[in-house]
């Protein structure tokens, strides 16, 4: 299972003079999702990067899991 979990702030900056707001429909305050994964994910080959407001999940697959190239002379 993979949890991802954290807090959204919809708040403008408050020195941004420019900015108006009509109508704001995103979700602020606390969330959490659970994602179930199969089970040849390696916990060990986890990793996640949040930028430019997107998170990066890649998950890997346990090496024998992985599929096999075989030649054929």
């Amino acid at each position: 299972m993979l949890t991802i979990a954290g807090e959204r702030n919809g708040k403008l900056p408050a020195d941004d003079e420019k900015a108006a707001v009509h109508i704001n429909e995103r979700f602020q305050g606390r969330f959490r999702r659970v994602v179930s994964l199969p089970d040849d994910v390696d916990p060990n080959g986890v990793s996640a990067e949040y930028r430019d407001g997107v998170l990066h999940v890649s998950v890997k697959r346990r090496e024998e899991a992985q599929p096999r190239r075989i030649s054929i002379h």
